[in-house]
């Protein structure tokens, strides 16, 4: 877990914010933003579920990738919750064309 700081930094950069921006979103200074990601602070449950919100991510997701292969990037975020609002035709239609170009790997669903 010694990596949760890169990984912050990661998602944070992902979403085009600076320390400043994600300090003002969960009410810190972009100086203990900086200490957080240089675990230069230990990060409490506290932290992690502001942060967290904060970058609109699962806890689990805070993980480095490497303990937590599932998280999911920025752009995977951003598709899923385009999937979620779109209409159930509309999404009946994007799992047709992903079944054409994107080779089938699993068993029925």
């Amino acid at each position: 877990m010694d990596d949760m700081p890169n990984r912050i930094r990661e998602l944070r950069q992902e979403l085009g914010l600076s320390q400043e921006a994600l300090g003002n979103r969960i009410g810190v200074t972009k100086v203990t933003i900086s200490d957080l990601e240089r675990g230069k602070m230990r990060l409490d449950v506290d932290y992690m579920r502001r942060i967290a919100h904060a970058l609109d991510v699962e806890l689990a997701d805070l993980l480095p990738t490497s303990d937590n292969p599932g998280a999911l990037s920025a752009d995977e975020r951003k598709l899923i919750d385009r999937l979620r609002e779109a209409t159930p035709d509309l999404r009946e239609q994007v799992h047709k064309v992903a079944d054409v170009i994107l080779p089938f790997r699993g068993k029925d669903d």
